[in-house]
C-alpha cells in the first residue's frame, strides 16, 4: 500500500474542535502516521505527494442506517433477477463510498456477504457492518404480508437476506443466533409500527421485553449489540428496558424517555431526510399517509428533546431503492437542528462510537485507520457542500486512495 502526504489542507477532524488551516497529513501502512504544519512533515522515500490546495480534509463520513439491499423501485416491482438485484446493490455499495461514505451500518435487508466482499476486495465499498435479516414478530414492521398472504419470503443465505418472522422468546433467540451465524456485526429488532408496513399502527408495540431481551442477550455473548426501530416512547422504553443499545428513528421522544436513554448511554439515529423523499416520491399508499404524516410532524421536537437531554444522536439516511444517492443530504437536515459542526460530528465521531470502531475510525488523529475524504468547499459555511459526489475529490479507505478526481 502507497504511503501518501496530502499537502496543505484545512482539517475539519471530526472531534468538534476548530478546523485547522494549512494542515498536511501522513498516511502510511493503512493510518495516519502524522499529522503537522503545512510543509513541516519530511516525505519518505517512496511517499506521494497530493496537493489538496487548502480544500478541507475530513474524516470519511459514516452513515448508521442505511438499506443498501433495498433497491425495489416502488411498493410493488416487477420480478428481477437474482443477477440484476446483485447487480443494484453492488451500484448502492459503489455510490456510497464515490460520495465519501467510508464505513455504514446496514439496518437490516443486507446480506453479510457483501460485507465479506467488500471487506476482501472483490468490489469497492465502503466498510459495511451489517445486520442481516431483519426480526420481526407476525403483524409486525418487517412483516411485509398483506393480511390474507401467510407465506413468508425465505432469505438466500449469501445472497438475499429477507425477514424473519419469530413469536415467543426461544424463536427471537434462535433468529438473532442465526444472523449472528451469517456475519451480522449487530442484530435488528422491529419493536414499534412503521410507516410503509400495511398491518401494524405506528404506536403498536412490537415484541415483549423478553423477547428482546433474548437477542440482546445473544448479542452481547459475542460481543455485539442490538438495534431496534422505535417510533414512540413507549417502544424505545421496552426496548431500553430489554438492553436495547441503539434506538433507530425516536420520532415520537419524550423528554423521560430521552433522560433514560442518556441513563442507559444508549444511541440515538434519528433519519430525517428520508421522509422529505417518500413525501415528494407521491408514492405513499393509503395506509402510510397519516403515519407519514404524524412522524413528519413530531421529529424535528423530538431531536430538540434528545439534544436538550444530551443524548448522543447518531447519523442515518435510511435511503431506500436502487441507484441511492445525495446520502449527505441527511447530514445536511441534521444540520438544521444540530448545527454543522455537531452535525459532522454526529457522522464520524459519534458514529464510530455507535459502531464500536472509536478506536480506528470517525476522528482525524495519528494511530487510527486512514479513512479521509477531501472535500471541494466550506462544509462549515455551506454544508450542502457534501451532498454531491463530484465535491469529494478525494477518498482514502484505510490508507487506500479509493477517489482521486482531478
Amino acid at each position: 500500500m502507497p504511503s501518501l502526504l496530502l499537502n496543505d489542507t484545512t482539517l475539519i477532524d471530526g472531534s468538534g474542535r476548530d478546523p485547522r488551516s494549512h494542515t498536511s497529513v501522513l498516511v502510511e501502512d493503512g493510518r495516519i502516521a502524522r499529522i503537522g504544519a503545512a510543509g513541516s512533515i519530511a516525505a519518505p522515500d517512496g511517499v506521494r505527494g497530493i496537493d489538496c490546495g487548502g480544500r478541507t480534509l475530513m474524516p470519511g463520513l459514516t452513515d448508521a442506517h442505511v438499506h443498501l439491499g433495498a433497491v425495489a423501485a416502488g411498493a410493488n416491482p416487477a420480478p428481477e433477477s437474482h443477477v440484476s438485484y446483485v447487480m443494484k446493490v453492488a451500484e448502492n455499495i459503489r455510490i456510497a463510498l464515490d460520495e465519501g461514505f467510508t464505513t455504514v451500518r446496514d439496518a437490516g435487508n443486507l446480506d453479510p456477504a457483501y460485507a465479506l466482499a467488500v471487506e476482501m476486495g472483490q468490489m469497492p465499498g465502503p466498510r459495511i457492518l451489517p445486520a442481516g435479516s431483519f426480526l420481526s414478530q407476525t403483524g409486525g414492521h418487517g412483516d411485509f404480508r398483506y393480511r390474507f398472504d401467510d407465506h413468508a419470503i425465505e432469505s438466500i443465505p449469501g445472497l438475499v437476506a429477507h425477514t424473519e418472522i419469530c413469536d415467543g422468546v426461544d424463536a427471537v433467540r434462535a433468529a438473532a443466533r442465526r444472523q449472528i451465524r451469517r456475519g451480522a456485526t449487530q442484530v435488528k429488532l422491529m419493536a414499534s409500527g412503521g410507516v410503509m408496513s400495511p398491518n401494524d399502527p405506528l404506536e403498536s408495540l412490537q415484541f415483549t421485553v423478553e423477547e428482546m431481551a433474548a437477542a440482546v442477550h445473544e448479542a452481547r455473548a459475542f460481543g455485539k449489540y442490538v438495534m431496534a426501530h422505535c417510533h414512540t416512547s413507549g417502544a424505545m422504553n421496552n426496548a431500553l428496558e430489554a438492553g436495547v443499545r441503539s434506538i433507530e428513528h425516536g420520532s415520537i421522544l419524550d423528554e423521560r424517555t430521552a433522560r433514560r436513554m442518556v441513563e442507559q448511554d444508549a444511541f440515538l439515529v434519528p433519519t430525517l431526510v428520508i421522509l422529505q423523499i417518500i413525501a415528494r416520491s407521491g408514492q405513499v399508499p393509503e395506509f402510510s399517509r397519516a403515519k407519514m404524516e404524524l412522524v413528519r410532524g413530531e421529529t424535528a421536537g423530538s431531536v430538540a428533546i434528545a439534544m436538550k437531554a444530551g443524548v448522543r444522536i447518531g447519523s442515518g439516511s435510511d435511503l431506500l431503492g436502487p441507484r441511492q444517492s445525495r446520502r449527505a443530504s441527511e447530514i445536511v437536515e441534521k444540520a438544521k437542528q444540530l448545527g454543522a459542526m455537531a452535525a459532522i460530528v454526529s457522522a464520524t465521531k459519534t458514529n464510530a462510537e455507535l459502531f464500536c470502531l472509536e478506536s480506528r475510525t470517525g476522528t482525524v488523529e495519528e494511530g487510527k485507520d486512514a479513512d479521509l475524504i477531501v472535500v471541494d468547499g466550506d462544509p462549515l459555511t455551506d454544508i450542502s457542500c457534501l451532498v454531491d459526489a463530484k465535491n469529494i475529490k478525494l477518498v482514502v479507505q484505510g490508507g487506500a486512495l479509493a477517489k482521486e478526481l482531478p
